[in-house]
């Protein structure tokens, strides 16, 4: 029974953190207000927007801010979390402590997937410099954060050292308020 319950629990976390990655990469686009048309803008659009369409009636875009896509990874992750508790306690767990760790977690997995980005970014500028969709994308989520440092820190000897100012500040949010915002949800049980 222990191998079904953690081949059912990988299952359930990878296709829903999948989901959320892609709601979440939507949103950060949008948020960022500069949503560059290419392939991969299209393909998120293209599978998102069945889902989030309707949701937009209820809540509307306000000034770039997708609140129905918000709402949309804070359910996905609330379910998310719901499951694996059953799972793994056997029960279901109370409500509010739930939602400020999937609170938490939504926060943590923003972090990290900007994080991500500044490093796939600084990778592909030293692979292909040349502009593709991936690097296109990569701009669009990143400058926002880069050029807030860029105004700080210039380059130095022709190279861009703002990356890694940004990245430790986004290392530093997690650790000061992501971090305690799921201890604290643990505390509740």
């Amino acid at each position: 029974m222990y191998a079904l319950e953690a081949a059912l629990l990988f299952l359930c976390q990878t296709v829903l953190t999948l989901c959320i990655a892609v709601l979440l990469l939507r949103f950060c686009l949008q948020l960022s207000g500069k949503t560059p048309r290419n392939i991969i803008t299209q393909w998120i659009g293209k599978i998102t927007n069945p889902v989030l369409r309707p949701l937009q009636y209820l809540l509307p875009v306000w000034k770039g801010f997708d609140s129905a896509n918000l709402v949309l990874c804070l359910g996905i992750n609330m379910g998310k979390t719901f499951i694996y508790g059953w799972i793994k306690v056997g029960m279901a767990l109370p409500l509010l402590s739930i939602f400020i760790f999937s609170c938490g977690q939504l926060f943590q997995f923003t972090l990290h997937l900007y994080g991500m980005a500044i490093i796939a970014q600084a990778v592909l500028s030293w692979v292909n410099p040349s502009p593709n969709p991936l690097s296109g994308i990569l701009y669009s989520l990143t400058a926002p954060l880069l050029n807030l440092a860029r105004r700080f820190i210039p380059p130095i000897g022709g190279m861009d050292l703002s990356p890694i100012p940004v990245w430790l500040g986004l290392q530093l949010l997690n650790i000061l308020i992501a971090a305690p915002i799921m201890r604290a949800s643990l505390w509740m049980l």
